[in-house]
């Protein structure tokens, strides 16, 4: 949930300085408060600076160095407090340690560490962190000492460590991420690649038990279990600096929703020979399992249709309630798991239980060098490139284009399925402009003063509607509530009256005209009807007209919502990119 970053040999001694800057990239896992640790040239004492707030257009006081680590934090254990922010220091305030997890069982470590004489000054489970490697150092190398209190931590945990006497950096991991980045002779760590981006693309991501020591001579890898080093392998990601950068946007939010003309047909062009070998098992044993968590499992939902049109009947469940269901999953099991990140706790999880039954585990990921990857029998990556603001959309458009791919290749239509996606780029390069923007900036200001919005759609629409939905929370917190068209006499049309926001998402399909009947009940008691479709209706007191492209219109239709919830937040003064309480990557349950 937190961000965490270091730099070790600071090309230009102002390692505070880089550090700020890479939080800043990374402010995105959490905002509530910031801090950097260094230690100065030519001094012994680390200095630490701390503030509640977002980084923003903050700056540093701190003085030259050229090792510094920091932390960007979303806060669990502790209010949103100065002292509360990371990083902690030990008693000797000659070691500092940031923190991305909860350590479950810090009550019963602070307790023995009080016996012994270390006095805390924040309510955080992370403080007992640095006083346990103080004591532990007693009588061991920091190393040492390190990797013990790691593994004393209960839960999924990533901590850093800097080390003021041997001007080190060292660092573990447990399900949370981290990632190493190997300049010339600069070295980082980090949360997240684009943190470092502008300065290394060669990269190591760490693996659950593994750890590594930065000094200005170089990075090693260790096994935290045993301590024994371990071959340190680089990879060099194709990613470019401009991926993580705005590129003359207002917010990465309305970059990211542009950049889905890319994004959305380059999936075509990738994962041929890992979709045939999914395609091929399902082909074997036709049960299929979704499981995924908010915009993901939207996306899992949208799927199962385009696998029940290849003649597969998947089940779905959020991860979060998989669990009494994972009992069902077998050898004959394909459980396709789908998350931006890899790493959201509740679908590692269900992940991890249905392995354990026998399935066959299929990642559908964005990041590279997630844990999900690594726990799956395939991996199906998107290709979306890094997603900067907390609220998803290339990612979701890049899943769902992905698993339209496998289920048509189950089908035997891959290569249809290709052409279509490919033919939806071209559309969306022409009607993805100025235009539209302009007009649903015009219906974000008519509309902004609501504070209750309801959503109708059928089959491949309704999934739709739940997306569109969540964009309009996620980004504007105006309250959007979805429904299946077909629920609308059970109950939920109590809600309507005159002047009620109704969005009603549609296409050129065999429901069109039954949505169109429930338009017309909702305009009969009073709402405000605004049809985002390919096409006009009667029914539609004004409309978003989207592109006609078959199954597909379910893309243009959610980017519109993506589209709205950007204007109606940046109308109601919100920050698009980092919506209030959330995180990018949910790595607790």
């Amino acid at each position: 949930m937190c961000g965490i970053f270091a730099v070790v040999n600071d090309k230009h001694n102002s390692s505070a300085q880089t550090v700020l800057e890479g939080l800043k990239k990374l402010e995105y896992r959490g905002y509530d408060s910031w801090g950097i640790a260094m230690k100065p040239k030519g001094g012994q004492v680390l200095q630490v600076e701390k503030h509640i707030g977002k980084i923003g257009q903050a700056s540093t006081s701190l003085p030259a160095g050229s090792i510094a680590i920091g932390h960007t934090r979303w806060a669990t254990h502790g209010g949103v407090t100065d002292t509360n922010a990371h990083p902690h220091l030990d008693c000797t305030k000659q070691i500092a340690v940031l923190h991305n997890g909860i350590v479950e069982n810090y009550q019963e470590l602070k307790a023995k560490l009080l016996t012994q004489g270390h006095v805390f000054i924040s309510e955080t489970d992370t403080e007992v962190i640095a006083h346990l490697i103080e004591e532990k150092q007693k009588t061991a190398k920091i190393e040492t000492a390190v990797f013990e209190t790691f593994k004393e931590l209960a839960g999924s945990n990533a901590i850093a460590v800097l080390d003021s006497k041997t001007e080190s950096v060292i660092a573990c991991r447990n399900g949370s991420p981290l990632v190493v980045g190997m300049g010339k002779d600069d070295y980082y760590l980090a949360s997240d690649v684009p943190a470092f981006l502008k300065f290394t693309n060669a990269v190591h991501f760490l693996l659950d038990g593994e750890a590594v020591i930065l000094t200005k001579t170089g990075v090693s890898l260790h096994d935290v279990e045993t301590h024994e080093k371990k071959n340190l392998v680089t990879q060099h990601l194709d990613w470019k600096v401009e991926d993580a950068e705005k590129g003359g946007f207002p917010h990465f939010l309305l970059k990211e929703i542009m950049e889905q003309k890319k994004t959305i047909p380059k999936t075509s062009q990738i994962n041929g020979e890992e979709l045939k070998k999914v395609a091929d098992k399902i082909k074997i044993h036709k049960k299929v399992v979704m499981v995924a968590c908010g915009t993901a499992f939207y996306c899992a939902l949208a799927a199962k249709y385009f696998f029940a049109q290849s003649g597969v009947q998947a089940q779905t469940y959020p991860a979060y309630e998989f669990l009494p269901f994972a009992k069902f999953c077998d050898k004959d099991t394909v459980f396709i798991a789908i998350s931006q990140s890899g790493e959201t706790a509740d679908t590692l999880i269900a992940a991890r239980n249905a392995k354990k039954a026998g399935a066959y585990v299929v990642a559908v990921i964005n990041a590279r060098g997630s844990t999900l990857e690594r726990l799956a029998d395939s991996t199906l990556l998107v290709g979306a490139g890094p997603e900067i603001a907390v609220v998803s959309t290339k990612a979701f458009t890049s899943q769902l284009a992905t698993l339209y791919l496998l289920a048509h290749d189950v089908g035997g239509n891959i290569v249809t399925a290709q052409k279509n996606l490919k033919h939806l780029g071209q559309v969306l390069e022409g009607w993805l402009n100025q235009t539209l923007l302009d007009k649903v900036i015009a219906l974000a200001k008519n509309i902004l003063s609501h504070e209750d919005m309801y959503l109708i759609g059928k089959h491949l629409n309704y999934p739709s509607t739940l997306e569109f939905a969540l964009k309009i929370k996620e980004a504007s917190y105006i309250h959007a509530e979805p429904f299946a068209a077909g629920e609308l006499k059970h109950g939920v049309i109590s809600l309507i009256q005159k002047g009620t926001i109704c969005f009603v998402l549609a296409g050129n399909d065999e429901v069109k005209n039954e949505v169109l009947s429930s338009a017309a009940e909702l305009r009969a008691r009073g709402g405000y009807i605004i049809g985002i479709a390919p096409f006009q209706a009667t029914e539609f007191d004004t409309t978003i007209q989207t592109p006609d492209v078959g199954d597909l219109t379910l893309f243009p239709n959610v980017i519109v919502g993506q589209l709205l919830g950007y204007f109606l937040g940046v109308g109601r003064g919100t920050d698009p990119d980092k919506p209030r309480n959330l995180a990018k990557s949910v790595t607790v349950k």
